[in-house]
């Protein structure tokens, strides 16, 4: 079949299928066995069940970002796919029972492109009306580095399209999430979820059927950067991006994260208009990376902080539990080990890389785990099998639950010590001391306290 005759989709119209329900427990699990969630903020406020919502996200870490989305948020989300991926019939009914509907690229090489995604939009809006909820990332792609780049379209086009199809849409609930990877690439780094207030948009529909665009885009992009970390702007991200690192932003719950939005709008605006202040930054950036790159580059800023004082506390007593993790963990061993040797192979985008281990971990483990507890009861005596099989499950999810907590805490305790020989050894001296130059040429005294 020429790729110029696919078929018009039109998707049904559904609230939730079991499909998510059933899989929703797999990403939670996933998730939050691959990162070191330090918070989940404003999942109490979230709009109602039923409500229609369309939930907004900053896209960095490639496939990673709806995960989030799916596996802490109640509301089934509904989310826009390119196309391409549901012309089999198999995949398509898949894709349904995730709530994916098809969006339709230039590159997909079908007539009347602007007609199909019109289907699906009214598809989308319908949805909406039934009492869904879509997720959309304003951005319109993925970029690995924190920041908010401007907004496409498609937000204003939806909401102004709900309104005018259904005018009780006018109510839609516009909710800002915010995703803060401390290393979006990394095993049990640490992460967090900010959700934000409802953008209202109403006063912003004109009585053409339109929308006010580039007020909505302004409304929102002030919304999200409440919740999420906009290193601002493009130019300056390589001078502030390790100061921003020393900050530990996925570490502050809301009292402390509320005075970073402030400072990064501070340092966007002196970026803009002190141009003096600007260039000693990238003098003091350069001298000290000059000094740390000559000693090997050793450990890194988040562990120093902005000043000794930020310095990690020490747990020693955590080695002890080694020889334990290692044990809790051998059960899950191999599964792990074949799911990050086929990543390294087979992905070369690091946005991509916690994607791919992810995706893989949420199918491997539970059917090795399924494969150790059969094993474990074939080689049971009579009458113990499942005791055994039992046993064996328990073992895996608890072990890799224990060995991925051990793991955190010994990247604490590292940190920790590297913080330590970095504030009071001798041989830091110069990296210290230039560190702190170039700390001090970022903080101004007009600017808010880090």
């Amino acid at each position: 079949m020429s790729t110029r005759q696919r078929p018009i989709l039109t998707p049904p119209i559904q609230v939730g299928h079991i499909y998510y329900r059933l899989t929703r427990i797999l990403v939670w699990a996933g998730f939050s066995r691959y990162f070191r969630i330090h918070g989940l903020e404003g999942l109490e406020d979230l709009p109602p069940k039923g409500t229609p919502t369309i939930f907004l996200g900053n896209h960095q870490n490639g496939m990673m970002d709806p995960m989030p989305f799916c596996g802490f948020v109640p509301q089934q989300i509904h989310w826009l796919t390119r196309a391409d991926v549901f012309w089999n019939k198999v995949s398509r009914h898949i894709l349904y029972g995730y709530n994916q509907l098809p969006i339709y690229r230039q590159r997909d090489r079908v007539e009347d492109i602007r007609m199909r995604n019109d289907v699906i939009f009214d598809v989308c809006v319908d949805r909406m009306h039934a009492g869904a909820a879509m997720g959309i990332f304003p951005e319109g792609n993925h970029n690995p580095f924190p920041s908010l780049r401007p907004l496409k379209g498609g937000l204003a086009e939806m909401l102004a399209r709900s309104a005018k199809r259904h005018p009780a849409l006018r109510d839609i609930q516009v909710v800002p999430i915010g995703l803060d990877y401390e290393d979006y690439v990394d095993w049990r780094r640490g992460f967090r979820m900010r959700i934000g207030q409802p953008v209202p948009f109403a006063d912003l529909l004109l009585e053409d059927g339109t929308i006010d665009k580039p007020a909505l885009n302004e409304r929102v992009s002030k919304a999200m950067r409440e919740v999420m970390v906009d290193l601002q702007p493009a130019e300056a991200q390589p001078f502030l991006h390790h100061a921003l690192r020393a900050l530990r932003t996925t570490e502050r719950s809301t009292s402390s994260w509320s005075k970073v939005p402030t400072l990064l709008q501070a340092w966007a605006h002196q970026w803009a208009n002190e141009p003096q202040w600007a260039e000693g930054i990238k003098k003091a950036h350069g001298d000290w990376m000059d000094a740390w790159s000559a000693m090997g580059s050793p450990s890194r800023p988040e562990a120093w902080g902005w000043k000794k004082e930020d310095v990690r506390s020490s747990r020693t007593w955590l080695a002890l539990f080694t020889p334990l993790a290692i044990l809790a963990h051998a059960s899950t061993w191999p599964a792990m080990a074949l799911v990050k040797w086929w990543v390294q192979r087979s992905v070369r985008k690091p946005e991509f890389v916690s994607t791919m281990r992810l995706g893989y971990g949420i199918v491997m483990l539970p059917l090795w785990w399924l494969f150790t507890c059969a094993l474990a009861a074939a080689l049971a005596p009579d009458g113990l099998g499942w005791l055994a099989a039992g046993a064996t499950w328990v073992w895996g999810q608890a072990g890799s639950r224990f060995y991925g907590w051990h793991v955190s805490a010994m990247f604490h305790e590292k940190d920790a010590k590297e913080g330590q020989t970095f504030w009071n050894d001798d041989a830091f001296a110069e990296v210290r001391s230039k560190w702190e130059v170039y700390l001090k040429t970022v903080q101004k005294a007009n600017q808010p306290s880090p």
